[in-house]
């Protein structure tokens, strides 16, 4: 938990050593000795992600010479005031820098050291930190890695848990959080290192690891990971899907980012490009599984295409990483990638460098669904047919859509509300007899349906893009046919007219948070209407339980 709250502390790097020697109860003090008991001879030491420089000063100290680089400015700035090189006779050196460019040639540095900073990187940026670590090294030269890792067994709940807390504080601070490290041990033999030594604190939520370069090979390169073949067929995959459709994606379910093959691809099969979510990874595969292909999964942080396009999860970066972390261009002649379609909202084709040694790619975007990649490589068509590039939210898709998307209002928005508003009716019940449950139910209802209507009539409010005037329109319409509803329940004018203003809110927030679903908006257009909704929707829900409590209350 301790690298989930550095975010925080990063940002006070005058107290920034104090504080995360709290946080950690000491054992960052007791790493930093045991890198240090590794010291036996003079050594070429780069220490990545050196932070305020205390374990880069304490290196250099024992003669070794410390290259250390940061990314953050305000840590290298700290550590330079307080760490001079010239009190360890120039053999400490601090700058700006990162794992994607080392500030030494390769073959050169004994030992690369790196303090909790590998759950800041994603899983390619892992590979691409070892790949490059393996070519900056002599020959066996070592890595220690210092990280919070999930622990085995009856402790990963409470691990869990707590880290659940803090990247709640982080949301409520607006930092990024760090990233669960799955899959890191996977990499560690297929690039070209063995452990050598192990240490392990707080049942193994804190290890540091001590890694050794293996001989270079006849490549004289560090090697590639490839994930293991996934399953997409069975009864178990079908759950998988029934799990991302029923969980609302409020959980990010990702797969190990990297290439995979359909059938038994060769040099002259296509390139597919996707997301790392579960459910479209599934898909995909079941809908090409009689291609021979290569799949190339980009790290799309476990969230599906046309989400993960919209926000900062899939786009040039995603796809950059993923062709410098992976062999893809060199298992097959073909320079072509086919991207779906609706990432096009977050690649953007003229900034990539295609055609070039870092990206010898060209890209086009297939069709929107998967179901129709056999028959567009088949045909290669120079301009796609509509079915194929127009995404028509049909009454299948709205229909999943209302499953997924009242799973996530319930869990992410209404679930605390309803717990709290059981909770107060029991102990009303105490007092007023005539209450009961009935009412949670009654409003937990108008929940589900108020959706279920927004994804059946839809189609009904494509006069207008804006979201506000699609929300109140069909506010207006549920209101109207659950009024109805709840009049012939109650056979009461006043309950109907109490309780319409929170049918109207339920609807109106509904369909603002349904626009990710619909493919009928762009971001920018969200956007754009986001202040204004968000003033209406305040106003419009205090109306709304304001004349609800009312309503039942009083009536």
């Amino acid at each position: 938990m301790a690298v989930v709250y550095m975010k925080k502390l990063e940002q006070e790097p005058s107290s920034y050593d104090s504080q995360f020697t709290i946080l950690t109860k000491g054992i960052n003090l007791k790493v930093q000795d045991w890198i240090l008991d590794k010291l036996n001879k003079p050594s070429s030491i780069l220490e990545i992600g050196c932070g305020t420089g205390i374990l880069a000063s304490k290196m250099a100290s024992k003669g070794n010479k410390v290259i250390a680089i940061d990314s953050n400015f305000q840590m290298i700035n700290h550590a330079m005031q307080n760490y001079p090189s010239e009190l360890n006779q120039d053999n400490l050196l601090y700058q700006i820098g990162t794992f994607t460019d080392m500030p030494v040639e390769e073959k050169t540095q004994d030992l690369i050291v790196s303090t909790f900073m590998l759950s800041e990187l994603r899983p390619f940026e892992q590979q691409i930190f070892l790949r490059n670590a393996w070519k900056t090294l002599k020959p066996d030269g070592r890595v220690i890695i210092a990280a919070e890792f999930l622990p085995k067994g009856f402790w990963k709940i409470f691990f869990q848990l707590k880290r659940w807390r803090y990247r709640k504080k982080l949301r409520r601070l607006r930092l990024k959080s760090t990233f669960l490290i799955k899959w890191f041990f996977n990499y560690i033999e297929a690039i070209g290192f063995k452990i050598l030594n192990r240490e392990k604190w707080k049942r193994g939520s804190i290890q540091v690891l001590e890694l050794q370069k293996i001989n270079e090979n006849e490549s004289n390169e560090p090697g590639y990971y490839r994930p293991k073949s996934l399953n997409f067929r069975g009864i178990i995959s079908q759950l998988k899907i029934y799990r991302c459709t029923l969980t609302g994606q409020v959980d990010h379910v990702p797969i190990e980012p990297g290439i995979y093959q359909s059938g038994n691809p060769d040099s002259n099969s296509p390139i597919i490009v996707t997301a790392n979510y579960q459910f479209t990874f599934i898909k995909v595969m079941r809908d090409i599984k009689d291609i021979d292909a290569w799949v190339l999964v980009v790290d799309s942080n476990g969230i599906n295409v046309w989400c993960a396009a919209r926000g900062p999860d899939f786009g040039n970066d995603q796809l950059l990483e993923a062709v410098e972390a992976t062999d893809i261009k060199y298992l097959t002649s073909k320079k072509t990638m086919i991207l779906p379609q609706l990432s096009a909202g977050g690649v953007s084709t003229p900034e990539l460098p295609q055609k070039t040694e870092k990206f010898p790619f060209n890209v086009v975007f297939g069709p929107v669904w998967s179901k129709d990649l056999p028959k567009y490589l088949q045909d290669r068509p120079g301009r796609k047919p509509d079915y194929m590039k127009l995404a028509k939210f049909t009454i299948t898709h709205r229909l999943r859509a209302f499953i997924t998307h009242t799973s996530f209002l319930i869990r992410k928005i209404f679930i605390y509300p309803l717990i709290a508003l059981t909770l107060l009716f029991l102990i009303l019940m105490l007092f007023n007899q005539s209450l009961t449950l009935s009412w949670v139910g009654e409003i937990a209802m108008t929940i589900i349906l108020s959706n279920f209507l927004i994804a059946v009539f839809f189609p009904l409010s494509k006069f207008t893009r804006r979201f506000i005037l699609k929300g109140t329109f069909l506010g207006i319409t549920n209101t109207i046919i659950i009024g109805g509803l709840l009049f012939f329940l109650h056979n009461s004018v006043p309950y109907l007219l109490w309780n319409s203003s929170f049918i109207f809110w339920v609807t109106f927030f509904s369909t603002m948070s349904f626009s990710g679903y619909s493919m009928a908006s762009s971001p920018r257009e969200i956007q754009a209407e986001y202040s204004l909704f968000s003033l209406l929707n305040k106003i419009l829900l205090g109306i709304g339980i304001i004349t609800l409590s009312i309503g039942i209350f009083f009536i």
